[in-house]
């Protein structure tokens, strides 16, 4: 019975070996993120690293809860539509998928082009980018140049800051310059 006696209360301090690896880990993901946004990598996963961490976001200038314009019919009953929202990813309960705020003008510069929304618009960065994905591709807001753009893979629409709208093809994210 010597071993109920054991006392437990003893914490031993963390060594500086682990010490010195939380921070060099954290400086290799700092550094990761920094260099994947000047080249343009998709950091999804460090932002739901950060979620589950527990890392909050900032608050967002652009604000996809606002009210929404819906191109997708109304939620009522137990309806097939409810049951769609039901399933839609990064929707609320009882929420049906649609485009909203410079999203949804996109939306009607585009026309049938953007397909219509398979997801709730959400965020994609830290620093608060969003994105939602469509029945024909993907339409993303950028918080740090206050852009909406669209693409099917290839293809690519933004509008301009004057409300012109920019094509163009390629894999390149951001418009050409010229």
């Amino acid at each position: 019975m010597s071993y109920l006696n054991r006392n437990t209360s003893h914490k031993s301090a963390p060594s500086a070996e682990l010490l010195y690896l939380v921070i060099v880990l954290a400086a290799g993901a700092m550094t990761f993120w920094y260099a994947g946004h000047k080249i343009g990598l998709d950091l999804s996963s460090l932002s739901t690293a950060a979620s589950i961490l527990g890392i909050g976001q900032s608050p967002l200038r652009y604000d996809p809860r606002a009210p929404v314009q819906s191109t997708s019919p109304q939620v009522i009953g137990n309806t097939a539509a409810n049951q769609q929202a039901a399933l839609a990813p990064y929707c609320a309960a009882g929420q049906a998928p649609a485009f909203a705020n410079g999203i949804a003008d996109l939306k009607v510069q585009l026309g049938d082009v953007m397909g219509s929304p398979v997801e709730c618009e959400h965020a994609a960065s830290t620093i608060g980018d969003t994105v939602q994905q469509t029945s024909t591709g993907l339409a993303v807001y950028t918080k740090v140049t206050n852009a909406v753009t669209f693409t099917d893979g290839w293809r690519h629409w933004t509008l301009s800051p004057d409300g012109d709208m920019v094509s163009w093809e390629g894999t390149q994210a951001e418009p050409p310059r010229g």
